[in-house]
């Protein structure tokens, strides 16, 4: 774990959702002095604060309706979520897992392990946004591929030429429209699909 994850978590925006009791005032005061900044609420909102890096969750059984539909306006992507749980039963299991939480807490917090379970569940949330960055970046690159190599076989089977010459004919296009081959190819393709649709008379 780098020493740039542990600084970075000074300058997160917590939002805890836990009852206004010791336990929850006890956890604030543990994450003020780590040199967060901290947002104390409870119940749970509808929506979630703007700006919000990081939730500290309890999960509360007597709050579960106010919990899900929180959880259910989530944006995408959202927070790392830490829930905090007091005991395990099928139910707390499910909200937990339905969360996305990327760690649990168990109660009665104590402050050792919580910056801890902080910095990791922050880790793997930032390599989640990674992967997820990576493979929205390759299916683009799929479908690209994908509408070039139709563009192509269209080129092909109307000017009957090679699949080479029609690679050429798409860059020499980009090139002189001084667009991506990309956007010559879904040109190419509407303009084949136009041709293609029956025209409605009157």
């Amino acid at each position: 774990m780098s020493f740039s994850l542990l600084r970075d978590l000074r300058d997160l925006n917590v939002l805890v959702l836990h009852p206004r009791n010791a336990e929850g005032e006890a956890l604030v005061d543990h994450l003020r002095r780590i040199g967060c900044m901290v947002n104390f609420l409870w119940p749970a909102p509808d929506n979630l604060p703007p700006g919000t890096d990081v939730v500290f969750l309890a999960m509360e059984d007597e709050s579960r309706p106010e919990i899900e539909y929180f959880l259910k306006s989530m944006p995408k992507p959202g927070p790392t979520i830490l829930a905090i749980v007091g005991y395990e039963n099928p139910s707390t299991l499910q909200i937990v897992i339905e969360s996305g939480a990327l760690a649990v807490i168990e109660r009665p917090i104590k402050p050792f392990g919580l910056l801890t379970n902080l910095a990791i569940a922050r880790n793997l949330w930032l390599q989640q946004q990674k992967l997820l960055k990576e493979a929205r970046k390759y299916k683009r690159k799929v479908l690209g591929d994908q509408r070039i190599s139709r563009a192509k076989a269209i080129l092909m089977a109307v000017h009957h030429v090679s699949e080479s010459e029609a690679y050429q004919e798409l860059r020499r296009q980009a090139m002189a429209r001084r667009v991506s081959i990309d956007a010559i190819a879904d040109s190419i393709i509407d303009q084949e699909q136009c041709l293609r649709t029956p025209q409605k008379h009157d």
